[in-house]
């Protein structure tokens, strides 16, 4: 990833670059235009071929030419085509102005663009096109009027300028390797306590959430269910004679047990519904934006699965649930929940394995649904 967030932000700063020499010869050919129209309109046709024909034309064909390298070459040759091609500009616009004033901030631009790589080859590569643009300048442009003392000062002041560049370019990457390293720790931080998140809200057995979330979540969705009328009923499931099942195969076994029902019981819930353990061998399902004839298909459907699975562990022993099922009643809480878990103690009373559905009163509950 760090990788590819590298080679997008090089990818980036190359176009920024190329962008930045196409704006400089848009800029010179507008100065070339006003200094024919209202410093030199007399000028020559020598005067205008050699100082702004032929420069111009060289600066675009540079251009064009690293636009292609940019677009076809390898990936590692094109940010060598940028530093190649602003020494060549460089060289183009000195040759012409040959006064020691644009010598130095001309030889010293390269390696200021090496820097953005924070690269130590593309920093020497740089420098030695620096040097090759000042000594081609020396020898082959009669023009510049400079001594060899001169030479060797300017060489010693690009010495000494990539030098700095160099040292911006290693803090420059103990900056970066700071910056990788806080981010990856920040990631492994937010990681853990995401992690420690899920523990706080899960249970360690079964991984459905615990008794403590299905709480906060049972109150978030009772409010919005009262702000938007959005659908809601809630099903406690007890596992029928657990006790029998720990006490004659081990707790092992209903733990394994105990496992298998959940995953089945989550794996008919919908993605919008809540499925958390209780407590004990009692798990809860919190059903939404569906109706209340769909929830109980639905759990038929888990009550079936259950009382039709193989348990390793058990032999040939039928697990079977009681269920108690309620559709919200703008009750509050804890009536919609004691509701729920009276019908869960109606179908545990009346034979186990079956599904009762809530009455509507607080008092003498009774099952006016079952199914067996």
């Amino acid at each position: 990833m760090d990788d590819q967030l590298l080679d997008f932000t090089r990818a980036r700063w190359n176009r920024m670059l190329l962008n930045g020499f196409w704006c400089l010869l848009v800029l010179m050919v507008i100065l070339e235009c006003l200094y024919l129209i209202f410093i030199t309109p007399l000028a020559s046709e020598d005067f205008i071929r050699y100082y702004m024909l032929v420069p111009t034309s060289l600066h675009l064909s540079v251009l064009v030419l690293t636009e292609l390298c940019l677009r076809f070459l390898e990936e590692r040759l094109r940010d060598y085509t940028l530093l190649a091609a602003a020494s060549v500009i460089t060289f183009i616009i000195v040759d012409i102005n040959v006064e020691i004033g644009y010598i130095i901030p001309a030889l010293f631009t390269p390696v200021f663009v090496s820097i953005f790589y924070f690269s130590a080859r593309k920093l020497i590569a740089a420098s030695i096109m620096s040097l090759i643009t000042l000594y081609c300048l020396y020898f082959f442009n009669v023009k510049l009027n400079i001594s060899v003392v001169g030479i060797l000062a300017l060489t010693a002041m690009l010495g000494a300028f990539c030098l700095i560049a160099w040292g911006v370019i290693s803090r420059g990457k103990e900056m970066r390797q700071y910056y990788i390293h806080t981010a990856k720790s920040n990631q492994e931080l937010l990681v853990k306590n995401i992690l420690m998140d899920k523990l706080a809200k899960t249970d360690a057995l079964t991984e459905l959430y615990n008794h403590i979330t299905f709480h906060e979540y049972l109150d978030k969705l009772i409010e919005h269910h009262e702000s938007t009328r959005m659908p809601l009923q809630l099903a406690l499931i007890d596992i029928d004679d657990f006790k029998s099942v720990n006490d004659q195969f081990g707790h092992r076994a209903g733990d394994s047990v105990l496992k298998q029902v959940a995953e089945l019981v989550r794996s008919q819930a919908g993605m919008n519904d809540f499925v958390a353990r209780y407590g004990g061998e009692e798990l809860a399902v919190i059903f939404t934006d569906k109706s209340a004839d769909k929830s109980l298909q639905i759990l038929e459907t888990m009550r079936q699965n259950i009382e039709q699975a193989e348990y390793s562990e058990l032999g040939s022993r039928k697990i079977t649930v009681s269920i108690g099922f309620a559709d919200y009643d703008q009750e509050g809480k804890e009536k919609f929940f004691i509701r729920t878990d009276r019908a869960l103690y109606t179908a545990k009373s009346q034979g186990k394995n079956q599904i009762v559905l809530a009455g509507d009163g607080m008092e003498g509950e009774k099952s006016r649904f079952a199914w067996k």
